[in-house]
């Protein structure tokens, strides 16, 4: 069933360039400034601030221990790495309705609730959070991204200061968590979109008929080196490289040196570098799913139509380890 749902992605396909029809009506997230963040929270009653870290393998750190220690009043923690299709053995896939549902609803958060997402990285995993509330049928203009979490904990570091220099009360807590959430359990209804997500069977069959480049936009988020094929994959045994066509976007160009989401302007004139705009629709993907989400935050946030932008969830490392090898490209 679901499978049937996510093929009206390839169904929406048009001719005429997307940026005619959508820009007036489009519901998008938005992101807040550390600076901003106590008038947000002022100015929207029903937030619920969410912590959505996530670490590579390879970072000896863990997400909910720093939730537990540290966070915004109020937050509770979304882990991607357990809201997932646990039949999958491909990394963080999406989850079920129900398996979202449940999961959402145990957080206490309500359909009308406002969400401010935030990463104790940076601007990171959050991005993927983000894209599964959407997908699974959250209004995106009550979808906000914090930018950035660290930069508003570092300047609150000192409650006695910020009172002081800001006349304003903290809103960081420092207390340590007992539970994902200190709210009670909501009665939250999902719904899916099957026209932000592809699958492996859907984009191999575009690349079979040469579809990437010439009606699709296909963008890669992984560093230049692993997109190339020059540097190894961090998965052991899995081979480097790209799809045919494919355009090489790093989701760090995207970002400052403090993993902050670049301006609007900076962003718009990264796109239009790479020849990325909306007279295609667009398949984004990465090594896991994750950072694909990121670059496909920052085109929303510069006005893209979020119908037209589809995450492949499987992303690389399902592409290297099903796709034929002729349809793996290397540059080396």
């Amino acid at each position: 069933m679901v499978y049937i749902y996510r093929m009206s992605f390839l169904a929406s396909k048009t001719t005429t360039p997307l940026m005619q029809t959508a820009k007036a009506t489009q519901r998008k997230i938005s992101t807040v400034a550390p600076a901003g963040l106590d008038r947000f929270m002022k100015q929207h009653e029903n937030v619920i601030p969410v912590d959505a870290s996530w670490y590579m393998p390879n970072v000896p750190m863990n997400a909910y221990t720093e939730y537990m220690k540290s966070r915004i009043e109020n937050a509770v923690f979304f882990d991607i790495e357990a809201v997932k299709d646990n039949s999958s053995k491909y990394p963080h896939m999406l989850p079920t309705k129900e398996v979202f549902e449940q999961e959402v609803r145990s957080l206490g958060i309500k359909n009308d609730s406002d969400i401010l997402f935030y990463d104790q990285q940076g601007v990171f995993s959050l991005c993927r959070a983000a894209w599964m509330f959407e997908i699974f049928g959250h209004d995106p203009t009550k979808l906000h991204i914090l930018n950035t979490y660290p930069a508003y904990a570092k300047n609150h570091a000192d409650p006695n200061l910020v009172m002081v220099v800001h006349n304003l009360k903290t809103i960081m807590d420092r207390n340590i968590a007992t539970s994902k959430s200190p709210h009670p359990e909501s009665e939250y209804v999902a719904t899916f979109d099957p026209s932000k997500v592809i699958t492996y069977e859907q984009l191999l069959k575009l690349v079979q008929e040469d579809k990437i480049g010439t009606e699709y936009t296909l963008v890669d988020a992984r560093s230049t080196l692993r997109f190339t094929g020059e540097a190894p994959e961090p998965r052991k045994g899995l081979s480097s490289g790209h799809i045919k066509n494919a355009i090489n976007l790093p989701f760090t160009e995207l970002l400052t040196p403090e993993k902050a989401l670049l301006s609007s302007m900076s962003i718009t004139n990264i796109l239009k570098e790479r020849g990325i705009d909306e007279s295609k629709p667009i398949i984004v993907m990465c090594g896991t799913g994750v950072t694909a989400c990121v670059v496909r935050a920052a085109m929303q946030l510069v006005g893209f139509d979020s119908s037209k932008i589809a995450v492949y969830d499987g992303s690389w490392t399902e592409w290297a380890m099903r796709a034929p090898e002729p349809l793996i490209v290397k540059d080396v």
